[in-house]
């Protein structure tokens, strides 16, 4: 007998892009989105990684294909999207999903850092939604981008300048993309997590001196005494893709399990 459930997914019908797919939140939301019903291009770097991820998301019934590429290169945005429209019909959903991580204050951040953390984290929005938009304009019927920024859009540590100014401006971005499109039935979001396990976590962790007590440390900063879950975030992600979400436009959604709403 079938596991699966005869209930229509919450995507049912819709196509989407996802980058940064191969490890931590990217990994979640495709997952998450194949799983209430979307087709899934899922981009990542690790080519390996990648066709284990669509063979799983194949078996458990859902529909998705892998398409190596770098979201610092303009061209592989602009390919994956192409994928999308040629293998399913159309692009209903992009997710701009990949970030880069300078543990630095400013006077020891490189010009090499602050480059690459402007190509990853906000270049790389840039084109998603340049050519997200220019492909469901073409399509005529609107659609959903979502933005990957963060808490540290709203506060920053002494350490984080590059990333928490890559990640402001994703939210600038953002607004002005929503505001522009909206009367053509195209959204545009961003997704705001706090912490939340990811290889980009672990390799900040294993920077400091003793990352058992970071760790602890960490966990200390949520009312919840906890590290989100990767689905935590995702599932906020398969909100603002649904149709459920049509009224929610040029905003943020915060899943930072009440970090923002403490004030000491």
């Amino acid at each position: 007998m079938s596991t699966q459930s005869s209930r229509p997914g919450r995507l049912a019908g819709k196509a989407a892009v996802v980058t940064g797919a191969t490890s931590g939140l990217g990994l979640a939301v495709a997952q998450a989105m194949s799983a209430e019903g979307a087709a899934v291009v899922a981009v990542g770097r690790n080519a390996d990684r990648g066709y284990e991820i669509v063979e799983t998301i194949a078996a458990a019934g859902s529909t998705a294909v892998f398409v190596r590429g770098d979201v610092t290169v303009e061209a592989d945005i602009i390919r994956a999207i192409e994928v999308c429209r040629n293998e399913f019909g159309s692009l209903d959903i992009m997710h701009n999903n990949a970030a880069f991580l300078v543990t630095a204050e400013v006077h020891e951040t490189t010009s090499e850092d602050w480059d690459r953390s402007l190509r990853t984290n906000l270049s790389s929005v840039f084109w998603g939604c340049k050519h997200a938009v220019l492909a469901m304009r073409e399509q005529g019927h609107g659609g959903s981008i979502i933005n990957t920024a963060s808490v540290a859009a709203f506060t920053s540590t002494a350490d984080t300048a590059a990333y928490t100014a890559t990640k402001s401006g994703v939210m600038g971005l953002t607004r002005s993309v929503a505001l522009a499109y909206a009367a053509e039935g195209i959204r545009c979001n961003a997704l705001c997590p706090g912490d939340f396990e990811s290889p980009m976590l672990d390799a900040f962790l294993v920077t400091q001196s003793d990352p058992d007590t970071a760790r602890r440390d960490f966990e200390a900063l949520y009312p919840t005494k906890r590290i989100l879950k990767p689905g935590d975030v995702a599932n906020a992600a398969v909100f603002l893709a649904s149709d459920e979400a049509v009224g929610v436009n040029g905003t943020s959604l915060v899943v930072d399990d009440g970090l923002l709403a403490k004030t000491y």
